[in-house]
């Protein structure tokens, strides 16, 4: 997805470590793997799609956008608008 760089202040040593926090909680989530695990389970038939666990992964979906959108930006990235 492309993203627009808009021009922003100078971040602080604070923000620039509460960032590099972030990013690195993120990265050791393995949040990347569990996805790819889901979806297998999903794809081979393993995983039981009930409503309530079409919910969570829904609203686990709209978290990961959300994290993804605030951390672009903070980094100072406009994420193009979706319709």
């Amino acid at each position: 997805m492309p993203v627009e760089r808009k021009r922003r202040k100078v971040l602080t040593i604070k923000d620039r470590e509460a960032l590099a926090q972030a990013l690195a909680l993120l990265g050791r989530s393995h949040l990347s793997s569990n996805l790819n695990q889901l979806a297998y389970a999903a794809n081979i038939g393993s995983l039981p799609l009930t409503p309530e666990t079409e919910a969570d992964l829904r609203a686990a979906l709209a978290d990961i956008r959300d994290l993804r959108r605030l951390l672009l930006t903070a980094l100072g990235f406009r994420p193009e608008e979706r319709s």
